[in-house]
């Protein structure tokens, strides 16, 4: 089983730490013979996109099908709560990530391009990351309840972002003014899941800044 991609994307990213948290040790590999514009790639994935599933003569794209997927062939805890309403507590945090938040975190990496849209992308991710504060509770120690789930799997790769834009736009701010998810976030990248995450997400961006201009 493989999972074709960079570290630093966070939709790779994603189904890595959710294979992690099942059991299997997996990273993400980012060496597809020929690119993921290749005709190999292309014939498994025809958008030519990352992440990308190959589990024997199987292949699966997109971030979220991948983890599910994940979740239900792979042994080790359950990625989404048995109780309805933390499953769907856990499903819709997830899906706020890639509504809400991702679209402007985009717009962030591309700040030094365009410094004028780094001030209405931090307004609405404070937006975005009260929402997401608002649908959690005082007794979750994860993102919802007291085991990690798809919900985490999402949001540690996102919020490694955060913390590495900090020292030149002020991100880390948007989190600190959210308690409840400031104390997830501790707690997260200081697990070894989060913290191994974030240590190859933080390798990635060093490479990808010091690579000449194409």
């Amino acid at each position: 089983m493989k999972i074709y991609g960079g570290a630093l994307s966070p939709f790779v990213m994603r189904p890595v730490l959710a294979a992690r948290a099942k059991g299997l040790d997996i990273s993400s590999d980012p060496n597809f013979e020929g690119g993921s514009k290749s005709a190999a790639y292309l014939a498994l994935n025809p958008m030519g996109k990352v992440p990308l599933l190959v589990d024997g003569d199987f292949a699966l794209p997109e971030s979220q099908v991948i983890v599910d997927y994940l979740d239900a062939v792979l042994p080790g805890p359950k990625l989404v709560p048995a109780d309805p309403k933390e499953a769907a507590r856990a499903r819709l945090l997830t899906r706020m990530a890639d509504v809400y938040v991702v679209p402007h975190l985009g717009a962030l990496f591309q700040g030094r391009e365009n410094p004028a849209g780094i001030a209405p992308a931090k307004e609405a991710l404070a937006v975005a990351l009260a929402n997401v504060e608002h649908f959690r509770q005082d007794s979750d120690v994860f993102l919802v309840g007291d085991s990690f789930s798809v919900a985490d799997a999402a949001f540690i790769p996102l919020f490694f972002f955060f913390d590495a834009f900090d020292a030149g736009m002020g991100t880390g701010a948007l989190i600190a003014a959210l308690p409840r998810l400031a104390a997830w976030w501790t707690r997260a990248k200081a697990s070894p899941l989060g913290g191994g995450c974030v240590a190859e997400q933080g390798a990635a961006l060093a490479a990808f800044f010091a690579a000449p201009p194409a």
